[in-house]
């Protein structure tokens, strides 16, 4: 399998490009979100990628960024949906807001999607509700950003029975108030902030006893 391609971007249309690895050129299908990433013809440019192979197809698939291949292998995991399909949902909606929609079951917002019907959505809820809340991709910026204390902070209300997107959920709204509180203030404050955490986390503190 290949994790993904760096060269120089030989070729470039808003549903595929070429990039050329070393005087081979590599056919990729790209969603519209990543095409508007790209830089010049000519210059450098890296692909996260995602091998798609049939008895009559052998295709690659890029990615600008790596929640975005995320959210790609997501979709194609879901009954009914292949790769077209996943690259119009990608073309259409940005991966924090599909998550959203998906954990938040807004039916409205993801038939708005072209190609999306009632039906497909309801799918889509079924199958990748339970694996989003899970994992939960985050934003290409906040992987990359410095401060890890909302994350930590993450981490420990996982660990007391919240998924990760309702503890992020969390943890932003509690920052949003006051960003300068200290990762056990912060913790404290977030435990306290839904009427069922402190349930949670007496739950947890006894079965350790």
């Amino acid at each position: 399998m290949i994790a993904y391609l760096e060269g120089r971007l030989a070729e470039k249309k808003p549903t595929s490009l070429v990039v050329d690895v070393k005087g081979v050129g590599y056919l990729v299908n790209i969603p519209l979100s990543s095409f508007d990433k790209l830089p010049e013809i000519g210059s450098a440019v890296k692909l996260f990628t995602c091998t798609y192979v049939r008895e009559d197809a052998f295709q690659l698939f890029g990615f600008a960024t790596t929640p975005e291949k995320e959210l790609f292998e997501l979709l194609i995991s879901v009954n009914g949906v292949g790769p077209k399909s996943a690259l119009g949902i990608l073309s259409s909606i940005s991966v924090e807001d599909f998550q959203s929609s998906i954990l938040e079951e807004n039916v409205d917002m993801l038939t708005k999607i072209s190609g999306v019907g009632n039906k497909t959505a309801q799918r889509l809820i079924v199958e990748l509700k339970e694996k989003i809340a899970k994992s939960f991709i985050l934003p290409e910026k906040e992987k990359a950003s410095p401060d890890h204390k909302s994350e930590e902070a993450i981490l420990a209300m996982v660990s007391l029975g919240y998924n990760k997107y309702e503890a992020r959920k969390i943890i932003d709204q509690v920052l949003e108030k006051d960003k300068k509180l200290s990762l056990e203030e912060l913790l404290k404050k977030a435990l306290n902030f839904n009427p069922n955490a402190k349930t949670k986390a007496q739950t947890q503190t006894s079965k350790t006893i």
